[in-house]
């Protein structure tokens, strides 16, 4: 498992400070930003009655930790939380169970004659409020927190700005993944020379992994392969990679519209993608085409050339040929490999010093076991 820790920004304070306001504000400016984030207000996950013997601290923690492996597998680079919380102790409740988790606490305070106003404001349990200053009294005689904010006169989107600036631009950028993706015409290579360039970077001690996109967007009946459920089930799928400590991902399949690149982009979290296109001609296109009709080639799932009769492989070849043309003519792709007359274990090294995020071999692990 790797040790990359999602950031947790905790946002505590008396009640009527603004931390449900602030909270979901942080989470707008981040989310606007393009940053992937999670928000959790602490008093929605511990709505429960008859309430436990010892307050609801141990009933949010666990339920934020059965959430935490979701919020995960989606993507998410941070989460943000709202809820109050008065000691150390208590915050060792959640932090116990969170063991991924880079917690920054910060908290909320205001001069005691707004807090009143903001919280009579709410028109909500006005006989809470003397309890609010008291709350707000015991905090601030505290230190447990990592930063306190003071709110006195700011609007919501400042005091927003503040804790994330405070908090040293929270959350620190996430170095993105490198994604090899391989596109091309029918019977272009995509998947002989991805699987390739993915054989070649475990050799370099590079932790990887690979998705033939067929493979993962079979479903019938019910029709053909769909990029909206190749799609996700790739995003989930790179979610699991990289919880197991994965540094590049390498995918073979269509890519023929920019509008269809973008579309799984947009579920890569934390993504470096580049699109490789693999370009052959007519001839060479027509013979891989025919070799497949043979069952030659690595032997895939679903493989539709395998068997089929020379007419049909003719046609096949004359449609790839077109389409082979028309990636051209649109400049499809990152990066443009000629294929003809090479072998996969060939193309390999063009591909790698042309691949912009092409990652590092890891030095070797010296720790004396």
């Amino acid at each position: 498992m790797s040790d990359d820790r999602l950031p947790l920004l905790w946002l505590c304070g008396p009640s009527g400070v603004g931390k449900s306001s602030v909270g979901w504000e942080v989470f707008a400016q981040l989310s606007r930003s393009g940053v992937r984030t999670a928000f959790v207000d602490g008093d929605q996950i511990a709505m429960l009655h008859p309430l436990p013997d010892g307050g609801t601290h141990r009933v949010r923690a666990r339920n934020l930790a059965a959430m935490w492996p979701n919020f995960r597998r989606e993507g998410a680079q941070c989460v943000v939380l709202a809820g109050f919380v008065f000691t150390a102790e208590e915050v060792r409740q959640y932090t116990d169970l969170l063991t991924d988790a880079a917690l920054t606490l910060c908290r909320l305070r205001v001069d005691l004659p707004e807090l009143k106003e903001r919280f009579l404001g709410r028109g909500w349990m006005p006989e809470m409020v003397e309890q609010a200053v008291a709350d707000a009294e015991t905090l601030d005689r505290t230190d447990f927190a990592d930063l306190c904010v003071d709110t006195d006169g700011l609007s919501i989107p400042e005091v927003a700005r503040t804790v994330i600036e405070r908090a040293g631009g929270w959350p620190a950028a996430a170095p993105s993944v490198p994604v090899l993706w391989f596109s091309g015409a029918a019977a272009a290579g995509k998947s002989t020379v991805a699987y390739e360039v993915f054989r070649r970077l475990l050799r370099d001690g590079v932790p990887a992994a690979y998705v033939d996109l067929k493979q993962i967007g079979m479903l019938s009946p019910g029709g053909r392969e769909q990029h909206r459920l190749k799609a996700r089930n790739l995003a989930a799928l790179w979610a699991g990679y990289r919880a197991d400590g994965v540094r590049c991902l390498i995918v073979s399949g269509d890519a023929d519209r920019d509008d269809t690149v973008r579309g799984y982009a947009e579920l890569l979290s934390g993504a470096a993608l580049t699109v490789c296109r693999l370009h052959a001609g007519a001839g060479t296109l027509a013979e891989r085409v025919e070799l497949r009709g043979r069952g030659g080639g690595p032997a895939i799932p679903g493989d539709e050339l395998k068997g089929l009769a020379a007419g049909a492989l003719r046609r096949v070849a004359e449609q790839a040929a077109r389409e082979a043309e028309a990636l051209d003519r649109a400049g499809a792709g990152d990066l443009r490999i000629d294929t003809d007359g090479r072998s996969p274990g060939e193309l390999v090294e063009e591909i790698l010093a042309a691949w912009p995020h092409r990652p590092q071999p890891q030095p070797p692990d010296t720790t004396e076991r």
